[in-house]
């Protein structure tokens, strides 16, 4: 793996901070809570120049720099098997036992999301809950896929046509290579996007869009999700800290949309939104 740098900093202005996450250009990200604020962690591929960063003006970035090694994988490498019925989240060695589980193998690697974080939890549960009420959709998005767990989580209930995107290429070709793994890859198709914008998008609507991003874009993204929504589909999003709730639901509720479901695990809030 290359070299990479890091940056640490700590705000109590949390959409300041994720607005300058954005500008970083990060391959990897992680927010977490605290006492003193938001603590917000980047991994960037070249060297940062520290004037040029756009920090709250609360924030001091503490700038590191990360030997070749892949840092990704080391962090989730001994992570446990997630269970979130009807899906089981695992690495290669810890294949769920007995056949009522939709088995969904994540290997670490360089890319966001290996199931473990509770947004990623968050968006499976409302998933779940779901296909309890609704028939099984068809046709579904996954916005900012990360590493595909959302996607395949949809193919392996049998959704026939899901569409994969990610601003960062080297998550779509892990979500390409994680489909081929589970055995889904006809039913994917990964693809770099930022947002909507892609021509595979255009006249599309959706059974269900999954976007576990951040709070900011999913609010810049609001309408685009209401457009392609079919009349009767939901929009599943997560990646939001729970005092960011508030506004990201107001922003959907202007755009036409109201909260079906709402679920937390920790500080992070996801939501299942309806027309």
């Amino acid at each position: 793996m290359t070299a990479c740098w890091k940056i640490t900093f700590i705000t109590q202005h949390t959409e300041a901070g994720e607005a300058a996450l954005e500008a970083f250009g990060a391959l990897v990200w992680s927010m977490e809570k605290q006492a003193d604020g938001t603590q917000f962690q980047v991994y960037l591929e070249d060297e940062p120049q520290s004037d040029a960063l756009a920090l709250p003006a609360d924030a001091t970035a503490h700038i590191e720099y990360m030997p070749p090694h892949d840092w990704v994988s080391q962090s989730q490498e001994n992570l446990p098997p997630v269970p979130v019925p009807p899906f089981y989240v695992h690495g290669t060695h810890d294949a769920p036992k007995g056949g009522a589980w939709r088995s969904i193998e994540m290997q670490a690697g360089m890319a966001f999301g290996s199931g473990h974080h509770g947004t990623t939890q968050g968006c499976l549960f409302l998933f779940a809950e779901l296909l309890k009420r609704r028939p099984r959709p068809l046709y579904v998005a996954d916005i900012g896929c990360g590493s595909g767990t959302l996607a395949i989580a949809a193919a392996k209930v049998g959704c026939r046509t899901i569409l994969a995107s990610d601003n960062d290429p080297i998550a779509v070709k892990v979500t390409a290579d994680n489909a081929r793994a589970n055995k889904v890859a006809p039913h994917i198709r990964a693809f770099t996007a930022a947002g909507v914008n892609h021509p595979a998008y255009i006249g599309q609507r959706f059974d269900v869009i999954f976007a576990n991003i951040l709070a900011a874009p999913l609010i810049r993204l609001a309408a685009d999700f209401e457009r392609h929504l079919t009349p009767q589909g939901r929009v599943i999003i997560s990646g939001l800290l729970n005092e960011q709730a508030r506004s990201v639901k107001a922003r959907y509720r202007a755009c036409g949309l109201k909260i079906e479901q709402e679920y937390r695990i920790g500080q992070w809030t996801s939501l299942c939104l309806m027309r």
